[in-house]
């Protein structure tokens, strides 16, 4: 690297010349000026050792650098053949910083990540990654490291174990690096916490065992915001004084229907359409629970259109329906729709006593899973129990085909 070269012998004849020239110019200067002569594309491509070959250089002459800056070179340097692809020169840089004693605590920290990467990298390209050593042993050779470098080892060991299929040890991972970030700032365990619940996911946890899961930590604001972001805008609702509803009957009968007249008992909005096949058959089993549930006010809202609307009367006749139903011939462009944050049908929506919304997903895969998911939330408001979301029945999925808002 001629130019490089170049370039490290007028620092050398500079400070020569000049001894208190350095201390004007820091760490990052002098690595600028060794990299900025080395072509873009050369720098660009791909596994390209041109930088770490820069810095390399730099740190062979005499610079009069003091040991701490000699030190956040060799880090750069360990970055530097990370990005290259040499694992085995970083971390050969990397056993350099942890043995000697010019890196401080913080300096040692940015090695430790370096190592974990580093790590990772040879994970990638291994042929038996389950053979490589344990990241958190080997750190931990070097000395204890601090709790951002541990959990990032156990990341990363984690999600070893989950491309190996090991769900269990992968679990154990994420345990250990959210024991090791306790403490921390909420955004930094977010990631943790999101990787946790893959791993239940990828293990086959049921969906209960994960909701008690989240429950037992709701009050850890990594929590709660991996829950809003997790959550679509109608699961949202659910705790929140439920939106106000009142329309005109649409079932034949006169009169409306204003959802507070049934504060101080339970209700349930079914949202359907008389055009949605699938919506027959729990229209149907809807009706006969509501007949055999007296405790439970149910409300219809019917989603079809002023030419769909027509066939309202025969439909409700077919399928038993004896509660009210009320619409506005608005199909999808009715704003009762939008202020539950409906987003498809056959929903549910269920009401608790005191007028805040209890459940939103409670459509099972058939119409007696959605009557098995009705009598659990039923149950749960009896015993006064707070719903934090549906609780569907063992293995339930959504009801299919939904319609879904275009």
């Amino acid at each position: 690297m001629p130019v490089v070269r170049a370039v490290i012998s007028a620092l050398v004849v500079a400070i020569a010349l000049c001894p208190h020239a350095l201390s004007a110019a820091s760490v990052d200067e002098l690595l600028k000026s060794v990299i900025e002569p080395i072509p873009a594309h050369e720098l660009e491509a791909p596994g390209s050792p041109k930088r770490a070959e820069a810095i390399a250089e730099l740190l062979k002459e005499d610079l009069g650098l003091s040991a701490g800056d000699v030190a956040e070179l060799g880090l750069a340097l360990a970055e530097a053949w990370v990005d290259a692809g040499r694992s085995d020169a970083a971390e050969a840089v990397l056993r350099g910083l942890f043995t000697g004693k010019a890196a401080s605590v913080a300096q040692r920290e940015r090695a430790g990540l370096c190592w974990v990467a580093s790590w990772q990298q040879r994970v990638r390209g291994a042929e038996k990654p389950a053979e490589l050593p344990d990241p958190v042993v080997t750190m931990t050779a070097f000395g204890a490291p601090t709790g951002k470098v541990l959990a990032r080892a156990h990341s990363a060991a984690g999600l070893r174990a989950l491309a190996l299929k090991q769900t269990d040890e992968a679990v154990k991972r994420f345990d250990g690096a959210l024991a090791a970030m306790v403490g921390a700032p909420t955004l930094e365990r977010v990631p943790l916490y999101t990787l946790r619940l893959l791993a239940m996911e990828a293990a086959g946890t049921k969906a209960e065992e994960v909701q008690a899961w989240l429950q037992e930590r709701a009050a850890d604001p990594a929590i709660a915001q991996i829950l809003a972001s997790a959550l679509t805008n109608g699961q949202k609702l659910v705790g929140q004084s439920s939106p106000p509803l009142s329309g005109k009957r649409v079932d034949g009968q006169a009169g409306v229907v204003d959802l507070a007249t049934y504060k101080g008992k339970p209700a349930l909005l079914y949202f359907f359409a008389t055009w949605h096949q699938p919506c027959e058959a729990l229209t149907r089993a809807l009706a006969t629970f509501a007949a055999q549930t007296p405790a439970l006010g149910v409300v219809g809202i019917s989603l079809d259109t002023k030419d769909s609307q027509a066939g309202l009367a025969a439909y409700l006749k077919r399928t038993g329906v004896a509660f009210p139903v009320i619409g506005d011939g608005q199909g999808w462009d009715s704003e009762v729709d939008d202020a539950f944050h409906v987003e498809g049908i056959p929903q549910l929506v269920l009401i608790a006593a005191d007028g805040r919304v209890a459940a939103v997903e409670l459509v099972g895969k058939s119409p007696d899973e959605t009557v098995k998911n009705l009598t659990l939330a039923m149950a749960e408001l009896a015993g006064g129990a707070r719903i934090p979301g549906a609780k569907p029945a063992p293995d339930a999925k959504p009801a299919a085909p939904v319609e879904v808002i275009p």
